[in-house]
């Protein structure tokens, strides 16, 4: 078993707005709630109780009525517990999982545990082919068909802002994203929202921040973010939209996020 060395690396649980999270979630109602396990073995992890963790992170990772981004962000921690009590093909495995269900997480910050882990979840992306990066060349080349409405401020009377329904699950670091032990900070973007409920990643733009380091990780992972398309007249439509993402602290080493359009 390896030497467990804890760092200041953050696993955040990002809330389940709606759509498919839902159902999902009332799936498995009658059982412990993901957040709740992960949490319990985040804490494990912490108090160097490998063993337990696993038993914890594999009620999430084994129950397909429980929802995907839960279910990613379990099995990248059953990386890092794998990684310290098992194997590296166990750990390797346990990431291949979460890049099939998820290709488009971001992992930057697992050096912040080992260097090697950081590797084998490099090479067990590869190993799925998310280095392909189908979904972005595809969004590239989309031709825009519909007119561009603008919700910036406030969306026309007959339009209906977009929604999220889906932002890829992040790992992010207290020290980098809360600066000088601020307990909440932000980072809003413009972006537009095509009619499939898309970003258009070459609209993405930076209207201010608080949050240091973290804004271009979320700039990377909004063309794999899904959002129930803004609709006008019943048909859906591209909108330009601001992208709010806050960042506060809760308890030791503790970050929650939230996501939201503001649009009106």
């Amino acid at each position: 078993m390896r030497p467990l060395q804890l760092s200041r690396a953050v696993w955040v649980v990002p809330p389940l707005l709606f759509g498919p999270a839902v159902v999902y979630a009332q799936a498995d109602s009658g059982a412990p709630a993901s957040a709740e396990l992960i949490a319990q073995a985040r804490a494990q992890l912490r108090a160097r109780q490998l063993d337990s963790a696993a038993v914890l992170l594999r009620r999430v990772t084994d129950a397909p009525a429980r929802s995907p981004a839960e279910r990613v962000q379990a099995w990248v921690l059953l990386g890092i517990v794998n990684f310290y009590s098992a194997s590296d093909s166990a750990a390797s495995d346990a990431f291949r999982q979460a890049f099939s269900l998820d290709p488009g997480l971001d992992v930057a910050g697992l050096d912040g545990f080992d260097p090697e882990i950081a590797r084998l979840a490099g090479e067990a992306r590869a190993a799925v082919g998310v280095g392909d990066s189908t979904g972005l060349r595809r969004v590239a080349v989309r031709p825009a068909v519909a007119t561009l409405y603008d919700c910036l401020t406030k969306c026309a009377d007959s339009v209906v802002p977009p929604q999220f329904v889906l932002f890829p699950y992040q790992m992010v670091l207290d020290g980098v994203v809360l600066p000088a032990r601020r307990a909440h900070v932000f980072v809003a973007l413009q972006a537009v929202v095509d009619q499939d409920g898309l970003v258009e990643p070459e609209t993405v733009r930076l209207l201010s921040s608080t949050a240091v380091g973290v804004v271009a990780q979320i700039e990377r992972a909004l063309p794999q973010a899904r959002f129930r398309p803004g609709v006008a007249r019943g048909v859906p439509v591209r909108t330009r939209v601001q992208l709010r993402f806050d960042f506060e602290a809760e308890g030791t080493g503790l970050i929650r996020y939230t996501y939201r359009v503001l649009a009106r």
